[in-house]
C-alpha cells in the first residue's frame, strides 16, 4: 500500500501546511468542562428505568475512589508489549467544589483491578483545573499523558511522563502557553517522534523528538479542524479530524515537510436528541498491520433512524462509501463511537446507544466486530445496566463526556464509558470476549 503525501498526492489533494510558532487565536467553543460547575441544589436521583441484562462478562468500576463526585470523558491505551496492561485517563471532579482533574487508571491484570494517580504535577500560574486526557505508550513502555490545564478558560497544553507503567508521574513539560489557549489534545507516538495535536479555531501539530521533554514549533493543519485521532500506519502519521461539515484526514509527508490533506467523507449535523448532554461529530480511527485505515463517527443523515455511526475504509485508494454500523431499526441515538483494530488484524468499534428506551434517553454501550474490515457481525451490548445521563449531581446531565474509550488486547476487546448506576458518573469497563471468526 502507498501511504502518507505520496498516496494522496496521487489523488490531487493539497501537501502543504503553515508553519508558527506562537498560537494567538481563541476558540469560542473551547470543549473543556464548564470551570468549577456547582453542585445542582435541586438534584435528585434518577432510577435507571431501561432494560437490565445478564451478560457472559462484568461490568468494572474504573475509579475508586469514595466520593459521590463525576468522573467522565474515558481515553484508554494498551501497552503493545502486554495487552493486560492498560493506562486510562478520565476527567474527575473527586476534589469537590466544582475543582476538576485529571486522573490516570491503570492495570496490569487485564482490567480486574485498578490503581490510580495523578499525571498533574506542576500547577503552572495556579491553573488549577484540568481535562481531556489522552495517553500513549512509547517504543520502550513509557506511558505519556497529555492533558488541557485551564483556570477557567484559555487552556494550555501539558504533557506527564511515567516509567514505571502510569504508577507514578516522573516529569512534565508544556507543549503550549496560555497565552493563546488550547483544547481536546491527541498524543501518538510514532517510533522516536511524538506527535501532539490541539485545536484552537484551527487544528494544530506539535512534535517532540527527545521524549516529551521539549516540543518544537506548531504546525497549522486546517482552519476549522478539531476534534483529531491520530493513528500510525506504516510509520506514517494519519490524523483524521473533523470540520463543519465533513471527515477529513492528514497525512504527515515522509519527508517531514507537511500534510496531505483528504476528505473521507461529508457529514450531516447530528439530529435533535432528547437527552441534553453534549455530543459532536467526533471521528474514531485505527489501522491494521496491513496499511489499512478505518474510520467511525456519528453522523445524522439518516433521518427517522436517529444518530448513527457511520463508517469507512481505506486501502490506499480513497474510501470506501459510508456504511451504517448499528443494526438497530429503530429511531434510537447512536453517538461516541470508539474504535481499535486489534493484533489480529479485526476492527472493533463501540458506542453509545439508546435503543433499549422508547423515549431515546436511558443510554447503553453496544459494539460490532469485523474480521475483514468489511463485514460486521451483530450488534453486541456490552453494559449490563442502563445508565440515565441525568443521575450526577455535579453535572446535571449536561456532560457524560465527548466520547468513550476502545481498547482491543488478545482475544478480548476492552470498552470504557460513562456509566450512572451508582448515582452519579463513573468510569466503567467491560472485557469482552471475542469471536475469531466475526
Amino acid at each position: 500500500m502507498v501511504t502518507g503525501a505520496l498516496a494522496l498526492a496521487a489523488h490531487g489533494v493539497s501537501t502543504t501546511a503553515q508553519k508558527t510558532s506562537n498560537v494567538a487565536m481563541v476558540d469560542a467553543d473551547l470543549n473543556v468542562p464548564a470551570a468549577n460547575m456547582p453542585l445542582s441544589t435541586k438534584w435528585q436521583a434518577h432510577p435507571v428505568t431501561g432494560a437490565h441484562a445478564n451478560l457472559p462478562w462484568s461490568n468494572v468500576r474504573v475509579n475508586g475512589d469514595n466520593t459521590q463526585e463525576a468522573q467522565n470523558e474515558p481515553y484508554v491505551a494498551v501497552d503493545p508489549r502486554n495487552s493486560n496492561h492498560m493506562v486510562a485517563g478520565a476527567n474527575s471532579w473527586q476534589a469537590g467544589d466544582g475543582h476538576f482533574e485529571v486522573y490516570a487508571y491503570v492495570t496490569f491484570d487485564g482490567g480486574r483491578t485498578w490503581t490510580s494517580s495523578q499525571p498533574y504535577i506542576n500547577r503552572n500560574a495556579s491553573r488549577l483545573n484540568a481535562a481531556d486526557p489522552t495517553v500513549a505508550f512509547g517504543p520502550k513502555g513509557e506511558v505519556y499523558f497529555a492533558f488541557v490545564a485551564l483556570t477557567p478558560a484559555q487552556g494550555a497544553v501539558a504533557i506527564s511522563r511515567s516509567f514505571d507503567g502510569g504508577l507514578t508521574w516522573a516529569s512534565q513539560s508544556w507543549a503550549t502557553s496560555f497565552f493563546g489557549g488550547a483544547d481536546k489534545p491527541a498524543i501518538v507516538a510514532n517510533g522516536g517522534e511524538l506527535n501532539l495535536f490541539y485545536q484552537n479555531g484551527t487544528l494544530y501539530n506539535t512534535v517532540s523528538r527527545d521524549g516529551g521533554s521539549s516540543w518544537g514549533n506548531s504546525t497549522a493543519i486546517e482552519v476549522g479542524g478539531r476534534n483529531a485521532a491520530p493513528v500510525v500506519s506504516k510509520g506514517v502519521v494519519n490524523v483524521f479530524y473533523s470540520t463543519a461539515d465533513s471527515i477529513r484526514v492528514a497525512s504527515l509527508s515522509t519527508a517531514g515537510n507537511g500534510y496531505s490533506r483528504a476528505t473521507v467523507a461529508n457529514v450531516t449535523a447530528l439530529q435533535p436528541r432528547a437527552a441534553h448532554y453534549r455530543a459532536s461529530i467526533y471521528p474514531a480511527a485505527g489501522a491494521d498491520s496491513k496499511g489499512n485505515l478505518y474510520v467511525a463517527w456519528a453522523d445524522g443523515r439518516n433521518a427517522g433512524r436517529g444518530n448513527d455511526i457511520l463508517f469507512s475504509r481505506s486501502s490506499g485508494n480513497g474510501w470506501s462509501a459510508p456504511v451504517t454500523i448499528n443494526t438497530d431499526s429503530g429511531n434510537a441515538d447512536q453517538l461516541m463511537p470508539a474504535l481499535s483494530v486489534g493484533s489480529d488484524n479485526a476492527v472493533n468499534i463501540s458506542w453509545l446507544d439508546t435503543r433499549n428506551d422508547s423515549a431515546n434517553y436511558n443510554y447503553d454501550v453496544y459494539m460490532t466486530r469485523s474480521s475483514d474490515g468489511v463485514h460486521f457481525g451483530a450488534n453486541t451490548r456490552v453494559t449490563n445496566v442502563s445508565s440515565n445521563p441525568d443521575n450526577d449531581q455535579r453535572t446535571g446531565g449536561s456532560m457524560i463526556g465527548d466520547y468513550f474509550a476502545l481498547a482491543a488486547g488478545d482475544g478480548v476487546v476492552y470498552s470504557f464509558w460513562t456509566d450512572t448506576r451508582n448515582n452519579n458518573e463513573d468510569i466503567f469497563m467491560a472485557t469482552v470476549t471475542v469471536n475469531a471468526n466475526n
